[in-house]
């Protein structure tokens, strides 16, 4: 016998612990509804609630617990979790109700207690209203969010006449049957009622508005009954109360599917002949850094399901640091690799500015990296202090919904003399100093900004030595850095090339590093400090640790390929370092280091995302793509539908198409499979794209200039080419 029964019988009933009162919300003849409620101070993995009686309860309903038990003549009902509400954490309430069936009508008086927690637990009922509600989306709940407005919805969906069970003059037993044929991730039923109702207490949801006079009802699904399939029926009970006394109304309802994405885009045209469309490409990447956008969004927000978020978010001393970029699947703003895509995307304008113009791309590439720059100055409060996160990553990621409704608590962190981090400092300053250059033109005081506060950060970087990780705690888990010589020649390299100023070549050339590189990412610049290294020197030890790099990477090197040709580094990304090393080679090309061999062997790579597979692994590209990436808004029904760790875990594609967004990629045998859950091989990330949409505008750029490989009869894949020192010949300086 389960060891919790058999203390009760031995106990004889007899309360163990401080009971919780269990009030009634109402009664009638032959039943009555109650709210159970603990407030949660240590962290459950799964729970056990003890519900005791005055007098029997026949029968009782229940949809976020199971019965494991009923004792003492129906006195005494034993209940536990569900798999999606197990966890619980401190802070947070744990709150659901039942359904009880008896004779006559009856006010039981209930008490109930968790016995996990510490005395049985305790509900503070009494709670200041005043504070935001708090987050409880660990797996298994769905987030408390902040209240949206709800507007009656009118259009198309499942209509429906409400069927009248049961009327006791003041309250009525009802339900609407709607007969579903289409697959239904979230749901919300408008109901007009033929007189006023001042109460429902609903099976499978839960009203969030309703009129001043109580004729209409806006009612949305609960988490676990969100999803219905094509041919199923969706039937809605619910009981009532109205005023006037009988007949009970009538009534008609109208359910609406909420996870129908009524947006879909037109690809981009395509101006060249090549096998894949490029300028597509980039205009959907570019929708992609759109969709990641924090802060108050501008009038020219392209993405509909994407709203104002995070306008909350501050420094220690109340700096404003809405803004950025959230960084892939959730809702933190990790900097370092925020700053590193921006610099990434910045460069890519700089190489390949002819690309952006002609696929039409080029306002909203300014418009793109506008918008971490704008906010990454917001973090630069002090020459010596750069605020580089904000958001918890526990927190965050216990969190699934859309960043709208987020309530909780977002905390910032620093760099500071005390507490340096040359690394994200750096690579901020790259960031500022590519983007001088982009705006040097269009907008010179912008760009001047931009300037000075590179030289700021790297003044800080280089006087105050440090990895970030290790005085940014929050960051080590998610982006931890292990090193900063990479960042100090990097950062020294775009000071240069913004200035002019020789003592930044000569400290980038002090943090030169000659051994092949491991891969190109957030935290690793040996393959692009080599580059650009020879680029601005032509100094030969430059060229040649390029050669060792892609000798170390193309086949026959010490880097794995996929059976159907990827360089596969790691299982993590796997495209990402892919084409953050094509996007490297296609520069090294640029600047005469082995073009013919270098650009086939990155188209190969580019190509194969694309769809040299048969699969596109960029979302929203081609005919067979992605459908359920690892990836919060992008997968939440539209609101007021509910989402949560439900949805994370639900089979359903993702509600709206997160179009430009390129997954972690395949494993080593070009395996893959479309789950949400999988955040290794499906999630998306900023700097995912970076590197990947540099390289498509690279090989563009190529097509404009008659350099392509298609072009020049030498586009086989995959790549089974040479030693990665092959002569070629020279493209641009």
């Amino acid at each position: 016998m389960n060891p919790i029964i058999l203390l009760l019988l031995s106990a004889s009933i007899v309360p163990l612990f401080a009971d919780v009162d269990v009030p009634i919300i109402n009664h009638w003849n032959g039943g009555y509804t109650a709210n159970i409620c603990f407030d949660i101070t240590i962290e459950l993995q799964g729970w056990t609630v003890i519900l005791t009686s005055d007098i029997p309860i026949h029968r009782m309903e229940l949809w976020a617990v199971y019965i494991r038990e009923v004792l003492d003549g129906g006195k005494v009902y034993v209940m536990y979790n569900r798999e999606w509400n197990k966890f619980e954490y401190p802070g947070t309430e744990l709150c659901f109700t039942i359904l009880g069936h008896a004779t006559g009508d009856v006010e039981p008086k209930m008490t109930a207690k968790l016995v996990e927690l510490p005395g049985g637990g305790y509900y503070n009922k009494t709670k200041p209203t005043t504070n935001a509600p708090a987050v409880t989306t660990v797996p298994g709940r769905i987030a408390s969010q902040k209240s949206i407005a709800v507007v009656p919805y009118t259009g198309e969906g499942y209509k429906a006449a409400m069927k009248v069970n049961a009327d006791w003059g003041n309250r009525f037993d009802a339900e609407f049957d709607f007969q579903v044929t289409e697959n239904i991730m979230g749901w919300m039923v408008n109901i007009t009622f033929s007189k006023p109702v001042t109460q429902m207490d609903i099976f499978l949801g839960q009203p969030v508005s309703h009129s001043a006079d109580g004729y209409n009802w806006i009612v949305v699904n609960k988490g676990e009954d969100a999803v219905f399939h094509a041919g199923s029926a969706l039937n809605l009970k619910f009981f009532g109360n109205y005023n006037g006394g009988s007949p009970a109304p009538t009534a008609q309802a109208l359910l609406v599917n909420m996870g129908k994405d009524h947006w879909s885009i037109t690809p981009a045209r395509a101006t060249d002949n090549s096998k894949y469309n490029y300028n597509d490409v980039i205009y959907k990447s570019i929708l992609f850094y759109e969709a990641q956008r924090s802060g108050k969004l501008p009038t020219t927000n392209r993405i509909p399901y994407r709203g104002d978020s995070a306008l909350g978010d501050k420094g220690d001393s109340g700096e404003d640091l809405t803004g950025g970029w959230y960084d892939a699947g959730d809702h933190v703003k990790f900097n370092f690799p925020m700053a590193y895509t921006t610099t990434i995307l910045a460069w890519g304008y700089l190489m390949f500015g002819d690309a952006y113009k002609a696929a039409g791309q080029a306002d909203y590439l300014l418009d793109s990296i506008k918008w971490p720059l704008d906010y990454l100055l917001k973090c630069h409060t002090k020459p010596n202090e750069l605020y580089v996160q904000v958001g918890d990553g526990g927190a965050d990621h216990s969190y699934w919904g859309p960043p709208e409704l987020m309530t909780m608590a977002r905390p910032a962190y620093k760099i500071t003399e005390s507490k340096p981090g040359t690394d994200v400092a750096m690579e901020t300053a790259a960031a500022f100093a590519t983007g001088s250059l982009v705006f040097k033109e269009k907008n010179p005081a912008y760009s001047a900004t931009l300037l000075q506060h590179a030289k700021q950060l790297w003044e800080f970087g280089n006087n105050h030595r440090g990895i970030y990780s290790d005085s940014v705690q929050a960051a080590a888990a998610y982006y931890r850095s292990y090193n900063i010589s990479d960042e100090l020649a990097w950062g020294s390299l775009w000071l240069y090339q913004a200035t002019n100023e020789a003592k930044y070549l000569t400290e980038a050339e002090k943090y030169f590093d000659p051994d092949p590189a491991w891969g190109m990412s957030w935290d690793d610049k040996t393959i692009v400090n080599q580059v650009l290294l020879y680029k601005l020197t032509k100094k030969e030890k430059y060229k040649t640790a390029v050669e060792g790099s892609y000798k170390f990477w193309f086949p026959g090197g010490s880097i794995p390929y996929t059976p159907k040709g990827l360089a596969y580094r790691l299982q993590w990304g796997s495209l990402r370092y892919s084409s953050n090393m094509a996007m490297a080679a296609l520069v090294a090309a640029d600047a005469g280091i082995n073009p013919t061999e270098y650009r086939r062997w990155a188209m190969c790579q580019i190509h194969y995302a694309l769809g040299d597979t048969g699969f596109s692994y960029l979302i929203g590209f081609g005919n067979k793509y992605p459908h359920s990436p690892h990836h919060r808004s992008s997968s939440c029904p539209n609101l007021p539908a509910p989402c949560g760790p439900f949805v994370m875990s639900g089979k359903e594609p993702n509600v709206h198409t997160l179009y430009g967004a390129l997954v972690g990629g395949p494993g080593q045998n070009d395996d893959y499979t479309d789950d949400r859950s999988n955040y290794v091989n499906n999630e998306v990330a900023c700097d995912y794209n970076a590197g990947f949409q540099t390289a498509v505008a690279g090989l563009k750029s190529l097509w404009l200039r008659s350099q392509h490989p298609e072009q020049k009869n030498d586009a086989v894949c995959p790549f089974h080419g040479g030693s990665g020192n092959t002569g070629g010949v020279v493209g641009r300086k």
